[in-house]
């Protein structure tokens, strides 16, 4: 029997995220984050959604009108990695990595820095969002925080991560208004 090759553990927590994106009913971005242990254990997973109990078939939320506060999705959205933090199931989350999708914003970035973690591994990061960008490099290099993609650590993942999101993406665009099936029935009990 021929050995195969086992995914790399920073290659199965993005694998993570990215499924976890594909959770997300933002039509525009789906974004996913896992938070994993020093000794590579899952802590966390979110995406970006509504909060609970704000109703997802609501388009008032999904709103792309940026410079009104009320009708922007900004303003209700939950980042991944704040979720993923806020779903952990312990903190603090002291010498964590988290893993995100996308390179974190700085609001993410503060939640980051007060629960401990010591690591952020990103996929990708907008290019077009310099300030952005800048402000949180600021906050994670300040804090002794260490970045790095996930093309850096191991680029042969970052291609097959690549293929992951792109099939999650092609799972056609998200429809409000359908609902979610939730999880399978449990079997019948004796």
């Amino acid at each position: 029997m021929q050995n195969t090759p086992l995914i790399h553990w920073h290659s199965m927590f993005m694998g993570v995220a990215l499924l976890a994106a594909a959770r997300s009913k933002d039509g525009r971005k789906r974004n996913g984050a896992c938070i994993a242990s020093a000794d590579n254990k899952i802590l966390g997973v979110g995406y970006n959604g509504l909060p609970r109990g704000c109703n997802d078939d609501d388009p008032s939320y999904w709103s792309d009108i940026d410079d009104d506060p009320v009708q922007s999705r900004h303003s209700y959205i939950v980042h991944a990695e704040v979720n993923a933090i806020l779903n952990c199931v312990v903190l603090p989350l002291t010498a964590s990595t988290i893993y995100t999708t996308q390179f974190p914003c700085p609001r993410c970035v503060q939640s980051i820095i007060q629960v401990g973690i010591k690591r952020v591994v990103f996929l990708e990061k907008k290019s077009h969002q310099v300030a952005l960008n800048q402000a949180s490099d600021k906050m994670l290099a300040d804090a002794g925080i260490d970045v790095l993609s996930l093309e850096a650590l191991e680029a042969p993942a970052a291609d097959w991560c690549d293929k992951l999101d792109d099939f999650i993406r092609d799972t056609g665009p998200v429809v409000h208004g359908v609902a979610d099936p939730g999880p399978p029935p449990s079997p019948p009990s004796k």
